[in-house]
């Protein structure tokens, strides 16, 4: 794909957004990163995103992630432990597992605790909120650390919650700029798990594998806990096409962060966040997305052919 190709695809996914929103979902409350590869990820690794043609739009603007932090999270989990900084028990794999297959905003809160020290409880006097926030840091310092270009502008320092935090956790939201993500920092960030350069991308990758949600779907009929793709991105995929991905939702946002294998060989990674309540409540449009990105990835294989 080329520039050209990449703007005919930006055109379709824009206007569908603004027809079927009534206006409501316009082009500046949408941010979207792609990176296409004729081979899988997991078998050719291109180098850094840097290093690779990319496409992208309002890719580094700033937004309240959702869920999709919960990878971010992840990742400091696998680096953690290797560098020795963090030794992981059953119970901390588990609430990992939970954390990325279910998104469970319970499993994230104790694990932002265990990895920076600092947990959720009551709330604290100012000098022991201090501390606990400097502590709460921890993940973020990692990420600053790492010098990434892709990773600036960014915050991962809160957990996520089903209605709110409270206790500290709550006093920390008054204290300290929220989470915030760009879809360049989770397009580098999922490029990197699947191509191997990651802590422990086999195990991240696993947990990240949605074919089981797809398959007890076909089955049942029935979404499965936590699914992440209905009404996401990999809904307007075929079953053909291998899926692991990590999507956020809130009352006012809904975003998904896709790797994605296709039956002709062809991969691609992508990432569309939308900072919108329509878009929060709507369930349709994101498949179609994902269908019209799929689409292109294909188009372009055989136009390259």
């Amino acid at each position: 794909m080329d520039k050209a190709g990449f703007g005919i695809l930006l055109d379709g996914i824009i206007s569908l957004a603004v027809e079927r929103s009534g206006g409501k979902l316009e082009a500046g409350d949408i941010g979207i990163a792609l990176a296409i590869h004729d081979r899988p990820l997991r078998v050719v690794d291109p180098g850094p995103l840097s290093s690779i043609l990319s496409f992208s739009y309002r890719c580094d603007v700033p937004v309240y992630p959702a869920s999709v932090v919960k990878l971010f999270c992840l990742h400091a989990f696998t680096a953690f432990e290797a560098m020795g900084r963090f030794t992981p028990n059953d119970e901390d794999r588990r609430a990992a597992r939970a954390m990325i297959e279910l998104s469970s905003n319970e499993a994230t809160a104790f694990l932002m605790g265990r990895l920076t020290g600092a947990f959720d409880g009551p709330c604290l006097d100012d000098d022991a909120l201090t501390e606990w926030l400097r502590d709460r840091h921890g993940v973020q310092d990692w990420l600053t650390g790492l010098r990434k270009p892709e990773f600036r502008d960014i915050n991962v320092l809160h957990a996520t919650y089903e209605d709110s935090p409270y206790g500290c956790a709550y006093q920390a939201r008054s204290r300290s700029p929220g989470n915030r993500l760009t879809a360049r920092a989770c397009l580098a960030l999922m490029h990197d798990i699947a191509r191997g350069a990651s802590s422990s991308p086999g195990w991240m990758m696993e947990l990240m594998d949605r074919t089981r949600e797809r398959q007890t779907f076909a089955e049942t009929g029935i979404p499965p806990e936590g699914d992440q793709v209905r009404g996401f991105l990999g809904e307007g995929m075929p079953e053909s096409t291998r899926l692991w991905s990590k999507a956020g939702h809130t009352s006012w946002t809904r975003h998904d962060l896709v790797y994605a294998e296709t039956a002709s060989g062809r991969s691609f990674v992508a990432c569309v966040m939308t900072d919108s309540r329509w878009s929060a409540a709507d369930t349709t449009l994101f498949p179609d997305i994902g269908r019209l990105i799929h689409e292109a990835v294909l188009e372009d294989g055989h136009n390259q052919a």
